[in-house]
Parts: structure tokens; C-alpha cells; sequence
């Protein structure tokens, strides 16, 4: 029977919440034969592992790489953080398969700055506002499954029911409407797909909700305006 091997280890992070993720991911990324976490109260992870010595020394290795990668990822420069895109992935309960694209783009939509650096990406958008836009994008995919959609009209849809927090068949009625969908009837089915090309779809979608965006700043600030007058008037 071989010698089981017995390690503990202890990783210090600037606050909580560091400490937090670390030891959540680290429940669901590393794999080892016997392992167990707990913060303490200064900030640090301790965690225990048993198990074979080449196994264990992996798992260490592994558990090093993602308390860097936390401490990066948490820590911001300027207002800005660079996060592995694989972390994030591992953060996200994903309900379905997502392009990765259509999440990008719906942070940079919210108004966050946003810049894809292979592996990674480098934003001034928080964990959970990626995190979240992940899990939403994947909802919408889950419930887009059985529908007759095409993969590029999926994505507008997905990026116009986020933004303006509408149903998917709010959305579709919506976008048919501006004309970027189309829906295709026949004999046996009806086929919903983009009009035009993605990229212009999602360029025209933009100034729309940009537009819409001014018009509904403009009726608030007219309304407040409104209410100032007859506040003095009285």
C-alpha cells in the first residue's frame, strides 16, 4: 500500500474576500485525493492535503498559481484588474455553453471599458458584474435551446435582453421590429435570423439603445425641471 503523504499549507491575501474566493475556487478547481480548507482570521487559507506525494506536490503547485492569479484578479490598478478567463468560467454557474464574445460585449454595453488579452481579459468591471453577466448569458442560452434561432440572431438576442432587461420574446419582437430580425415561415417551421451581418447588427443595435438611452435622460431631466418650477411656484 503506498505511503500516504501529509501537507499543510498557508496562503495570506490582502482582505476577506480574497481569502474567500481563493478557497472556493480552490474547492472547485483542484483535484486531489483528500483536501480541506478554512480561513482564519487574519486573512490566510490554510489547507490540508493527504494523499499521494507526486499528487500532492501537484496540487500544491496548482494551489500557488491560483492564489496568484486571485490576488491579480482582486487587486485593482487604476480602477482596472486583468482576470483569467478560465477563473471566471470556474466562478460562473453556467446553466449552457456560452460565446464568450456576446459577455464581452455586454460589459463594454454597461458602459465598462473592456480589453480581450488572449487568455485574459483587462476591464474596470468588477468580478461579480462579469460573473453575473455570465451566468444571465447562460440562462438565456439554456432557454433559447429548443427555439429555432440561429446562432448569430441568439447572440443579439442575448445582448439586447440584458441590456434593456426585456424577455427573450420581448426581445425578438423588438428586434424584428428595428428590422435586425426576420422570422423565415415554411410548411414545417418558422426560423428566426439576423437580417444583415452580426457585426453591423450589433453596431445598429448600439446607436439604437444609445439614442434610447438620451432620449429617456432627456425626459427625466425635462420632468425634474417640471417639478423644480412648481416647487418654487408654491
Amino acid at each position: 500500500m503506498p505511503k500516504m503523504y501529509y501537507k499543510v499549507i498557508t496562503f495570506s491575501f490582502l482582505n476577506k474576500d480574497e481569502a474567500v474566493k481563493f478557497l472556493e475556487l480552490a474547492t472547485k478547481k483542484v483535484k486531489t485525493f483528500q483536501m480541506y480548507g478554512r480561513c482564519k482570521s487574519n486573512n490566510q487559507v490554510e489547507i490540508i492535503l493527504q494523499g499521494d506525494p507526486v499528487e500532492v506536490n501537484l496540487a500544491i503547485s496548482e494551489l500557488k498559481k491560483l492564489a496568484k492569479t486571485i490576488k491579480e484578479m482582486m487587486r485593482h490598478d487604476r480602477g482596472f484588474a486583468i482576470y483569467d478567463i478560465s477563473i471566471l468560467l470556474d466562478m460562473a454557474n453556467l446553466e449552457a455553453a456560452i460565446p464568450l464574445d456576446v459577455v464581452f460585449k455586454i460589459i463594454e454595453l454597461k458602459g465598462y471599458k473592456i480589453e480581450v488579452l488572449g487568455g485574459k481579459i483587462k476591464t474596470n468591471a468588477s468580478v461579480d458584474e462579469i460573473v453575473r453577466t455570465m451566468e444571465y448569458v447562460s440562462k438565456l442560452y439554456r432557454e433559447m435551446m429548443t427555439m429555432d434561432i440561429t446562432p448569430q440572431a441568439k447572440r443579439l438576442i442575448a445582448i439586447h435582453s440584458i441590456i434593456t432587461g426585456k424577455s427573450i420574446e420581448k426581445s425578438i419582437e423588438e428586434l424584428t421590429k428595428y428590422k435586425l430580425l426576420n422570422v423565415h415561415r415554411d410548411e414545417e417551421r418558422q426560423l428566426i435570423l439576423l437580417t444583415q451581418s452580426y457585426e453591423n447588427s450589433v453596431r445598429i443595435l448600439k446607436s439604437i439603445l444609445k439614442q434610447k438611452q438620451e432620449k429617456q435622460t432627456s425626459q427625466t431631466k425635462e420632468i425634474e425641471n417640471r417639478n423644480n418650477t412648481k416647487e418654487l411656484e408654491i
